[in-house]
């Protein structure tokens, strides 16, 4: 088993051997020519040829120029329009708080009105109370406390009211 399968990797490489081909070295020797036929080129050329090729190089270089100019224009209006959506988000972001400070500012003005209303309708029931001399004067007392309270939350609404029209007057 061993003898045949070492005379069949001889008789491979053997046969391996005899059907190689041999490289040749033409690729380099051509690329030596054409580099001697490109030096050569411009000497042999007529004057007519190298006119001929300035012309075309200017042309090519026209194209180039141009089309240098139109991506510096495009780049130019696409960073214009990248700029004007930035101011318009900006602005509408902007009109947004307003209109939040605004709404805020209402709300916190009918919150005041309807805490002033407490506050008439807690003075009148004492002023009631105390004309028919129902109430004790700590009964009294306490009203009172009622009424405080009420006209310090008035005052706490009143100082937040200041404060949004603040940041309103900051927004416009």
């Amino acid at each position: 088993m061993n003898i045949k399968l070492f005379s069949t990797i001889i008789l491979l490489s053997s046969f391996q051997l005899f059907f190689a081909q041999n490289v040749k070295n033409d690729t380099l020797k051509a690329a030596i020519a054409f580099k001697d036929t490109i030096k050569m080129a411009p000497v042999v050329a007529p004057i007519a040829d190298k006119e001929a090729l300035k012309k075309e190089a200017k042309i090519l270089k026209d194209k180039a120029n141009a089309e240098k100019k139109a991506l510096k224009e495009a780049k130019k209006i696409e960073k214009e329009k990248k700029d004007f959506e930035k101011e318009k988000k900006a602005f509408d972001k902007r009109q947004q708080k307003i209109l939040s400070s605004e709404e805020s500012i209402r709300k916190i003005k009918t919150k005041i009105s309807n805490e002033e209303k407490d506050l008439i309708k807690l003075q009148k029931r004492l002023e009631q109370k105390t004309s028919k001399e129902k109430l004790s004067p700590i009964q009294i007392e306490q009203e009172n406390i009622r009424i405080s309270k009420q006209q310090i939350k008035i005052n706490k609404l009143q100082t937040q009211l200041d404060k949004a029209e603040q940041n309103l007057r900051k927004l416009r």
